[in-house]
């Protein structure tokens, strides 16, 4: 096998492994945030605002090609009205 193929199959196999690490981390991750959430007292719709309040990457982008596109555009001449 030529050194491309062995890091490859290395890198599936690690993938592999780290998937399986995951799955099995998982339950007690979910059992931890369950108590921290009770001790807290935290609710179902502020955990909904957290995670609605949040701003992602994306939308910082979208917004600023928004922003960068009105400023590209030229602006409109006023009309004048005649009376």
């Amino acid at each position: 096998m030529g050194r491309v193929e062995e890091l490859l199959a290395k890198q599936k196999q690690i993938e592999e492994d780290i998937k399986l690490a995951m799955e099995e981390e998982r339950d007690a991750v979910v059992a931890e945030v369950r108590e921290k959430i009770k001790r807290f007292n935290i609710s179902a719709t502020e955990l909904k605002g957290l995670v609605k309040g949040r701003v992602t990457q994306k939308q910082v982008e979208d917004y600023l090609k928004r922003k960068g596109s009105i400023k590209d555009k030229p602006k409109a001449i006023a009309k004048r009205l005649v009376k």
